[in-house]
């Protein structure tokens, strides 16, 4: 009773154009079944209503038949398909289904002697007319089975993908976890270094590695931050390494293109500007070469950053990154999948990074 007062509520404002500001889901789901079962009657009513020559009585018959249909569709789809989908019996499913459509149509086959007034026989119920009701029923039974199954894959996939989702900023928040640490190790050895030259720039180190944390605490908490701020702190890292190389570092920093306007993931680029100074070294001239270059156009962020390699490297032939590549890596493929390429060259005197990102 409630399902049919609805059906009414609702068909009325569709046919009286009532604006529908905004439809609740159960609304959504009531004009769906509407639409169905419309289509139920117009269909079979224009068919039969053709070869019968009678559009009127063949309407008002699939009208008649309505309620059977529907019982049968909704049993099938609502009991019995969870049934198989709770249990995977093929046989018993199988059967309920065939046992449900047969008695059915035997109840539709009843129902037409009646009101046309002619006799219920067990032999007048079988034959033609039978079998043409078997596949109507069917028919839209088969139809509302076959959306169901698609609805219920379409929420599988979406709640697949949400799953995938969650584990990839899991593992995304994992990764920020491990760098903050990995930065301030890495940081809190630049300061040693001077301390035990017994440095007069330790104090000012000090201050600059405040300035440096303050950054990375309170500026790269977002999932992207501006190409503007990434750069920032690139530029205050390496004031930092100039206060422990001295006159031994060459290095080159270059930029081109409005960096403010770009987005990337807070500290991306400066894990491999770090690594440029974790694992570069000194060369024959007493220097220790890098060079770096950002360039913004407007489809494509270009980052390159080269430094020479120290003598023993050479030797041992070590393999350049660890804590912190591995975790550029990852999140170059989590974040920015099939939009980036990320070449790293290693030679005897130099290692190179070159990393390409498109634009979305």
């Amino acid at each position: 009773m409630i399902f049919w007062f609805q059906f009414v509520r609702v068909s009325y404002r569709v046919l009286t154009g009532e604006k529908l500001v905004k439809i609740s889901q159960k609304n959504r789901r009531i004009l769906t079944h509407v639409a169905f079962w419309a289509f139920y009657i117009l269909f079979f009513g224009s068919v039969y209503g053709k070869y019968g020559h009678d559009f009127q009585w063949y309407f008002l018959e699939s009208l008649c038949m309505l309620p059977f249909v529907m019982a049968a569709t909704y049993i099938t789809v609502y009991g019995i398909l969870p049934f198989y989908l709770r249990t995977r019996k093929l046989a018993i499913t199988v059967l309920l289904m065939v046992t449900v459509l047969l008695l059915v149509t035997l109840g539709e086959r009843i129902f037409l002697r009646l009101i046309n007034g002619l006799p219920v026989t067990s032999d007048s119920l079988l034959g033609v007319t039978f079998l043409y009701l078997f596949l109507e029923t069917n028919f839209m039974v088969a139809i509302a089975f076959a959306i169901k199954i698609v609805k219920k894959w379409f929420e599988q996939q979406t709640e697949k993908h949400e799953m995938e989702k969650q584990n990839l900023k899991k593992e995304l928040q994992v990764l920020k976890a491990q760098l903050q640490p990995h930065f301030l190790f890495n940081t809190m050895n630049n300061l040693y270094s001077l301390s035990l030259a017994e440095s007069a720039k330790t104090s000012e180190g000090i201050a600059q590695m405040a300035a440096l944390l303050q950054s990375v605490l309170y500026e790269c908490n977002d999932s992207e931050i501006s190409l503007e701020k990434e750069v920032k702190l690139i530029e205050n890292y390496i004031e930092l390494e100039r206060l422990r190389y001295g006159s031994n570092l060459a290095l080159t920093f270059e930029t081109s293109g409005l960096t403010e306007k770009r987005k990337i993931a807070p500290m991306l680029l400066f894990t491999f500007v770090e690594n440029c100074f974790k694992h570069g070294g000194i060369q024959k001239d007493g220097k220790l070469h890098i060079h770096i270059s950002v360039a913004v156009s407007q489809e494509r962020l270009l980052f390159q950053a080269e430094n020479s390699l120290p003598p023993e490297k050479r030797v041992t032939g070590q393999k350049t990154g660890g804590v912190g590549m591995a975790n550029a890596k990852k999140r170059l493929e989590i974040l920015y999948k099939g939009r980036y390429k990320l070449t790293i060259k290693e030679n005897e005197v130099t290692w190179k990074v070159s990393l390409k990102l498109d634009k979305k």
